[in-house]
């Protein structure tokens, strides 16, 4: 998605523009003056937290299981848990006290169907 931002002008704010890192910038002919930060483009919303994972989770290795999922759609949430827990996200979480929280967090994702939306946000 884009967001185009033409003839602005921005002055004395903490941040001058915004957005996540899925969107593209079109700005021009805009003015950000005095301003902390002109332009503030983050990270994806926070999903690695949102799931229950640790903030420093490689994004690759929820992908790899988000993927499994996906792939795995139609087979029954006892079977696919059995098959998520496998993955390298799981091996890197090692022990973690909420594992059980977290697995039930992506098998929920994928039975209503967000599995897709997810990996969206996600770098790959």
């Amino acid at each position: 998605m884009t967001i185009t931002i033409k003839d602005c002008h921005i002055e004395n704010c903490g941040t001058g523009i915004s957005t996540d890192g899925n969107i593209q910038l079109d700005i021009s002919r805009t003015r950000i003056i005095n301003c902390k930060k002109a332009i503030d483009h983050r990270d994806p919303p926070g999903i690695i937290q949102a799931l229950g994972l640790p903030s420093t989770t490689p994004s690759k290795l929820l992908v790899e299981s988000l993927e499994l999922l996906l792939e795995k759609q139609n087979e029954d949430p006892e079977h696919l848990a059995q098959e998520v827990s496998k993955t390298d996200l799981f091996q890197y979480l090692g022990g973690a006290a909420n594992a059980t929280t977290i697995l039930s967090n992506l098998i929920s994702l994928q039975q209503n169907g967000y599995i897709q939306a997810v990996l969206n946000l996600l770098p790959r």
